[in-house]
């Protein structure tokens, strides 16, 4: 058999026999209710089951955005870059680190929205510490509407806020009906391994479910910490949890888009920390993509990620490779992919400038070249034969500005510098053409939202604050 059938088969097995903990009366309520066999908080899945509701979630679907020339096909050859998410610290330069601020929150934004290689944008970029954490959330969502036309990504919060953040997507994007027919914003929710699903992020999920609004479920486990050592047991183990709730939200509401999400890797062992951008990480995170399409579903992984405190060599080849791996394996949403430091702990700046140049890198080598008349290029060679050159030849003066350009680093640096430097200029260069090119919110969408959200909870004050910054 192969690979996947044998996880699928482990996935059962621990499915039936063991079960997956639900935090979360109301999901209990929902798996009972559609005949799942519940027995204190643990739910117990047949194949037959499982894969009955598995089978309803799209194969892909797309993910809709303020600006269509960002809409987003997710499923299928589709590969697309996410920037940091989730990180509670802003790292400096020079390695040190202090909590985020709001301020921060928008540069960041502002970046992502500038630079081509991302057609998503929000999150959690970075935890902004100088707002109320029960508000944050919504305030984080606030600052992606006023800054950017990108498609959506929330980050997760109380479920009152869930359905906040639900009301203003009904309200700017044709009420529920709308919403559920062309979704804009979609959702990380974590699940809790070994084998559990905690309160708050199912009442995550079930509020996005009923609005239609894509979920994904994505493991993250440590091997040997809180998934067994050996991979393919780390791997059956998410398999189950990610399978439980990608059933109990078809359960909710059947064809709402899902992603099989996979962020597992190694444990360090000489402090049990994670290893985020560790080589066992890539496999099977593009061993989830393979299991994604083993169910018909699309993926999630993480690229770009380092362990290192600061922009050097080992942030470098840690992000060349996980986000190499991401790309090489297909994973059709990439997460973190930009400006993660410390394992996920720190946002930097300064990595967030170099992974758009990893981002475009990655993506050109991928790009086929042409084979033709024109490409084959024989009349030019037949020309210059044995001793001539090529530089002064029509295609090459015609073509030149087709060869990659890198924009961060140099081929002929001059000053020991000069990486530091380039990175000034590229954030420069993207913060003048953001703007050159504001997104705008229109006035009435401006009224429409700001009553929502103060009716949550939060100060039009505030809220002032962060459209003007």
């Amino acid at each position: 058999m192969s690979k996947e059938q044998l996880i699928h088969d482990a996935a059962m097995k621990i499915l039936h026999e063991v079960g997956i903990k639900f935090h979360n009366k109301e999901a209990r309520g929902i798996l009972i209710a559609h005949g799942i066999r519940v027995e204190d908080d643990i739910a117990f899945f047949t194949e037959d089951q499982v894969m009955h509701w598995v089978k309803m979630a799209p194969s892909s679907f797309t993910l809709y955005a303020r600006n269509p020339k960002h809409n987003m096909q997710i499923g299928g050859d589709c590969v697309h870059p996410s920037p940091t998410y989730g990180c509670a610290f802003i790292a400096e330069r020079d390695g040190t680190q202090r909590p985020g601020t709001m301020e921060d929150y928008v540069k960041a934004l502002k970046l992502v929205d500038a630079s081509e290689v991302y057609d998503i944008n929000g999150g959690i970029l970075v935890q902004p510490s100088d707002i109320p954490e029960d508000t944050a959330p919504l305030s984080m969502l606030y600052a992606t509407l006023t800054h950017s036309d990108k498609a959506i990504l929330l980050s997760t919060g109380k479920k009152e806020t869930v359905e906040a953040m639900m009301e203003v997507g009904c309200a700017l994007f044709g009420g529920p009906e709308g919403m559920a027919n062309n979704p804009h914003m979609i959702a990380l929710i974590n699940t809790n391994s070994p084998l559990s699903l905690d309160d708050k992020m199912l009442d995550n999920l079930i509020t996005l479910a009923r609005y239609g609004q894509p979920v994904i479920l994505c493991p993250a486990a440590m091997l040997g910490a809180t998934g067994p050592l050996p991979m393919a047991g780390t791997l059956a183990s998410g398999t189950a949890e990610n399978l439980a709730g990608i059933a109990l939200a078809q359960m909710i509401r059947p064809g709402t888009p899902v992603l099989f999400g996979t962020q597992s890797t190694a444990a360090d062992m000489r402090e049990v920390l994670f290893a985020c951008s560790a080589p066992e990480g890539t496999i099977m995170q593009g061993f989830g993509a393979a299991m994604g399409r083993f169910y018909g579903l699309p993926s999630r992984g993480g690229g770009s990620q380092t362990d290192a405190p600061v922009v050097n060599a080992q942030a470098g080849y840690e992000s060349m490779l996980t986000f190499y791996s991401a790309y090489r394996h297909g994973i059709n949403l990439v997460m973190e992919a930009g400006g993660v430091v410390a394992s996920v702990n720190a946002t930097s700046f300064d990595k967030m400038i170099c992974d758009f140049e990893i981002i475009r890198q990655v993506k050109f080598s991928f790009t086929p070249f042409e084979v033709n008349a024109e490409t084959l290029d024989m009349e030019e060679i037949q020309e210059v034969g044995h001793s001539g050159s090529f530089l002064t030849t029509d295609y090459t003066l015609d073509h030149f500005m087709d060869l990659y350009l890198p924009r961060i680093g140099s081929r002929n640096a001059k000053s020991a510098s000069y990486f530091e430097d380039s990175i000034d200029a590229e954030s420069v260069r993207l913060i003048k053409k953001y703007d050159d090119n504001k997104p705008q919110l229109q006035p009435e969408a401006f009224e429409k939202v700001n009553a929502i959200l103060v009716k949550a909870g939060l100060k039009l004050e505030l809220l002032e604050k962060i459209a003007a910054l």
